[in-house]
């Protein structure tokens, strides 16, 4: 395929390609398959970086089947923590280890550190195929006094066009009970096109304290972006009060729910109740396999028994919301991982037994992940939109499945990336005893 040199400056007409049909708007799609959920499809790119069915005055490239992809909505990192790892060492126990291996290193989060942190994360993303992602930043301090968010406003801007950026507030929920410092917590939230965060520790939740946190974010006009119920104690019961909550305040904004690991663990009466409250309350649940799983049931010197996923096919099967995103990269809380949306979902193909319909969950993957944002143009090949996409050397999904892709092609507004750099950058060399 010779995209690479491409400028934008004539208009291409790539025939032959394999698509999600869901996926598609405006363009013609031939070759259904409905097994798999994949159509042939030819996809115009124009002069002016949209998708276009008219193929007047391009240049023809021949996919000869090969799978294309909208760019990726990752919903849930944490630029914040990106590539620490390397100074905090990797947790001997779960959740509460990495948590305090975590902010053993938070005095070294300066504004430099920061920003060459989250620079290379960003880049990564940007390299891989993702266009708009949701990160979330520690927040014990005022907006306005935190090194994180002062360098992702800078970087939000300076990536403008490239990446798109949301950040969420991330503080404990009992933050909520001093009620002048949260109303100017959530005042210079809003201030910064910042969505609001709560971090629900075991036994933290009360109705109380959910309801309050409704009624701030709704005066302030602020979405809500939850971690909960993380935990494969089957007791927990944080996305329950939160769905109850929601029905009480009738709460208007968009509200996520990440983790949820609990909902694997409970009784299946009990799953289900609280899984069709969540759809009927429209909470978007992001299940984060590659966090959670490093996490989840770990001790030291023990193999894990219990997987730390949430019940992602019986949400589905329900009716509810749900997808998957990245979480942490390289840090204590996953000490691997390359900001790649595409690992993330066949990793979760892989742990949560996704095979028999991995083209419904692909459609859904996206769908879901832009609603859960807010992100109505991103997640689709549509006519008259952006060229935004992704080329893998793969013709099925058994391919799309099997192997890291690190060929794909990258397109934004119709222009082929360039090839990610192989450099790594410096870390400080190994100490051998």
């Amino acid at each position: 395929m010779n995209l690479r040199a491409q400028d934008g400056s004539e208009a291409l007409w790539l025939e032959n390609a394999r698509v999600p049909e869901a996926l598609v708007q405006g363009l013609s799609v031939r070759g259904h398959d409905h097994r798999t959920g994949l159509a042939i499809t030819d996809i115009g790119i124009a002069t002016d970086g949209t998708f276009t069915s008219d193929p007047t005055g391009a240049r023809r490239i021949d996919l000869a089947g090969r799978i294309v992809l909208p760019t990726f909505i990752d919903s849930h990192v944490h630029l914040d923590k990106a590539y620490i790892v390397r100074r905090t060492g990797i947790p001997a126990g779960g959740l509460l280890d990495a948590v305090r291996l975590s902010g053993a290193d938070a005095p070294n989060w300066t504004i430099d550190d920061l920003l060459a942190r989250m620079e290379r994360a960003l880049s990564r993303a940007h390299a891989n195929g993702t266009s708009a992602l949701r990160t979330h930043l520690d927040t014990p301090v005022l907006p306005s006094e935190s090194p994180a968010w002062h360098a992702f406003d800078r970087l939000r801007t300076q990536w403008r066009g490239r990446v798109e950026m949301q950040a969420v507030a991330l503080m404990a929920l009992e933050r909520i009970d001093d009620a002048a410092d949260y109303a100017e917590r959530c005042r210079q939230i809003a201030e910064r096109r910042g969505i609001l965060g709560a971090f629900i520790a075991p036994g933290m939740a009360t109705p109380e304290r959910l309801d309050n946190l409704f009624e701030a974010a709704g005066r302030y006009g602020l979405d809500v972006d939850f971690h909960v119920d993380e935990t494969l104690n089957p007791e927990a019961r944080g996305l329950d009060l939160i769905c109850e909550s929601l029905e009480r305040t009738g709460f208007a904004g968009r509200v996520m729910a990440g983790h949820c690991c609990s909902l694997g663990t409970m009784p299946p009466a009990d799953r289900d109740r609280i899984i069709a409250m969540t759809q009927r309350a429209g909470v978007h649940v992001v299940a984060l396999p590659t966090s959670n799983l490093f996490l989840q049931d770990r001790q030291p010197l023990a193999t894990p028994l219990r997987r730390g996923i949430t019940a992602v096919r019986e949400l589905r099967a329900a009716g509810a919301s749900v997808h998957f995103a990245s979480d942490n990269v390289q840090d204590p809380f996953f000490p691997y991982g390359d900001f790649d949306m595409l690992d993330i979902f066949r990793t979760a193909v892989q742990v949560a037994h996704l095979d028999d319909d991995v083209g419904g969950w692909i459609a859904a993957q996206f769908d879901n992940g832009a609603r859960a944002c807010g992100l109505a143009d991103h997640g689709r090949l549509s006519a008259g939109h952006p060229a935004d996409a992704i080329i893998l050397e793969a013709r099925d999904l058994y391919d799309l499945m099997s192997r890291h892709h690190g060929a794909r092609v990258v397109l934004r507004r119709g222009i082929a990336l360039p090839p990610a750099p192989t450099a790594l950058p410096a870390f400080p060399a190994p100490e051998f005893a």
